[in-house]
């Protein structure tokens, strides 16, 4: 083989390998807001700032006992899923658009109230952030940081972003499990498609929207213990994986699960394969011009239901 062309082969390997990786992390970051928007129609504008609650959380937790980054998730999880059903329980369903309908109200003002309390929301966390931690930038150091994996002689993946692609498959694979598999799944997609309906047939509407706000948190609980893993973070940094998690779940089609993973994956892929042919500037830039054409050709997304 020609050494250009297999150096250009080497490249667009490591672009899609590396790429793929990317998009697990980019999945797992989307997939609450797929879900807090596919059962009941919310845009969480505090979701990115959630992620960053996690991912002090679990700084929290290893500053008391010296294990393994991947141990906190026993605590962060659970911790974020009881946060999510109570802030949806107490707060957020008061205002959604089933509300809002119940009262007489338009739709566009029950869409509209969430927006805003969440906005709130975000306002709040990141602040409350800042007085406990202050702004220094802080990172869950782990062994895998730096490790890769070998696959030939100029192919490599990173360690850490294969586990996140696996820790992605199998977040998928259970919230699937969860929502057409089990009773409450399927309330939940019941109470989703007809809430009327639902609601005659004795479902309790709000318990099910708190469950399904409970996985969303517990999922972005898992994404925030990630991304204090593979990089640095600050209190503010929310509204930068919110943008992350709305690219995704617009090229994949709100509230599909499918679609977060899928569209992950192509916004990593795009991305990494932007920064090695045209420099890291290019990676934000081609990952807008994606987002802008699928918005264009198909703006219900790839897999929209």
């Amino acid at each position: 083989m020609n050494e250009d062309l297999y150096w250009m082969f080497i490249d667009v390997a490591n672009g899609l390998l590396s790429g793929s990786m990317l998009g697990g992390y980019y999945a797992v970051i989307a997939i609450g807001l797929a879900l807090n928007f596919g059962v009941m129609r919310l845009v969480n504008l505090a979701h990115g700032d959630w992620l960053i609650l996690a991912a002090y959380l679990a700084v929290a937790f290893l500053s008391m006992a010296n294990v393994s980054p991947f141990w906190t998730l026993l605590l962060v999880v659970p911790v974020m899923y009881v946060i999510g059903y109570v802030i949806q329980r107490v707060m957020l369903n008061r205002v959604s658009v089933q509300a809002a309908e119940r009262r007489g109200m338009s739709a566009s003002f029950g869409l509209m109230s969430p927006l805003l309390v969440t906005f709130g929301m975000s306002i709040v966390i990141g602040q409350g952030l800042l007085a406990v931690f202050d702004s220094n930038a802080m990172a869950i150091r782990n062994e895998l940081s730096f490790d890769a994996i070998r696959l030939g002689e100029d192919l490599t993946v990173s360690t850490l972003r294969l586990i996140f692609f696996g820790i992605a498959l199998l977040m998928l694979a259970l919230v699937q499990f969860f929502l057409h598999g089990t009773h409450m799944g399927r309330a939940i997609r019941a109470a989703s498609d007809d809430p009327e309906i639902a609601a005659l047939m004795g479902m309790n509407a709000n318990k099910v929207y708190a469950v399904a706000s409970g996985i969303s948190l517990a999922t972005a609980g898992v994404a925030g213990v990630m991304i204090g893993m593979s990089r640095s973070f600050q209190p503010f940094d929310g509204p930068t994986f919110l943008l992350i998690a709305f690219g995704v779940v617009i090229l994949g089609g709100l509230g599909s699960m499918v679609g977060a993973l899928v569209g992950g994956l192509i916004l990593g892929i795009v991305q990494v394969l932007a920064g090695t042919y045209f420099g890291p500037s290019a990676q934000l830039v081609a990952g807008y011009i994606l987002i802008l054409f699928v918005l264009a050709v198909r703006p219900q997304g790839l897999f929209s239901r």
